[in-house]
């Protein structure tokens, strides 16, 4: 009884962190926007944020978080995650239009959370989660990921075990990136900051690949 309590829980801590449902956007509001407006409606009824350094600043309300820099009072970059059992997953990204072209940086914002949250995180390639249009200037946020020494690896959720697929240089992403495959917009990715964690990722979709080839429920 106990080990098939185990296989249900794995399976569901899978579903529930690399495959649940994320929200999607029709383009006609900025997220920052909406950032910006659920930071400063906490601000404003009492939560102090948690001053973690170098301008970063957070506030986790259950399992919401919120990180973002606060640079001359001003919310210059944000992001909203869930957190989930194997690891946190990007709700919003945006970026204040006054620092557009500028530090700071998505790679610098998803650094600092790696560093500590000590959790992988998941980030969607669709350009409507993200002021930052991952997919139109993401090849560039990847590579200064790998170069900050960060493990990356990406998955199509509609078959996670089978294309799960981990990205150990610029060559590789270069690969990957220049061969016109639109499936990769439905790829989701996955930040690790630490190989333990990275192998912990794999260890989890390696499961999962075997789920799928042996014909086992996935629920």
């Amino acid at each position: 009884m106990k080990l098939a309590k185990i296989k249900s829980d794995s399976r569901q801590n899978f579903k529930n962190t690399w495959l649940c449902e994320m929200p999607s956007g029709n383009g006609a509001f900025s997220t920052f926007d909406t950032l910006e407006y659920s930071i400063k409606d906490f601000i404003k009824h009492g939560i102090k944020p948690e001053d973690i350094g170098k301008s970063l600043k957070r506030i986790i309300a259950g399992d919401n978080q919120f990180y973002w820099y606060d640079i001359d009072d001003q919310i210059a970059l944000a992001s909203e995650l869930h957190k989930k059992p194997e690891g946190l997953v990007v709700s919003l990204t945006g970026k204040n239009s006054a620092f557009k072209g500028k530090q700071p940086y998505a790679s610098d914002l998803y650094s600092d959370i790696l560093k500590h949250s000590e959790k992988s995180i998941r980030i969607l390639s669709d350009i409507q989660l993200s002021d930052i249009q991952l997919s139109d200037e993401g090849f560039n946020l990847w590579k200064k990921m790998l170069k900050l020494g960060h493990k990356i690896s990406g998955y199509d959720n509609e078959e996670p075990g089978k294309t799960f697929k981990s990205f150990e240089n610029e060559e590789q992403l270069d690969k990957y990136f220049k061969n016109n495959d639109a499936n990769f917009m439905r790829y989701q990715y996955i930040l690790s900051e630490s190989m333990l964690d990275y192998l912990a990722v794999r260890a989890s979709f390696r499961l999962r690949l075997h789920r799928e080839k042996s014909n086992l429920s996935l629920d």
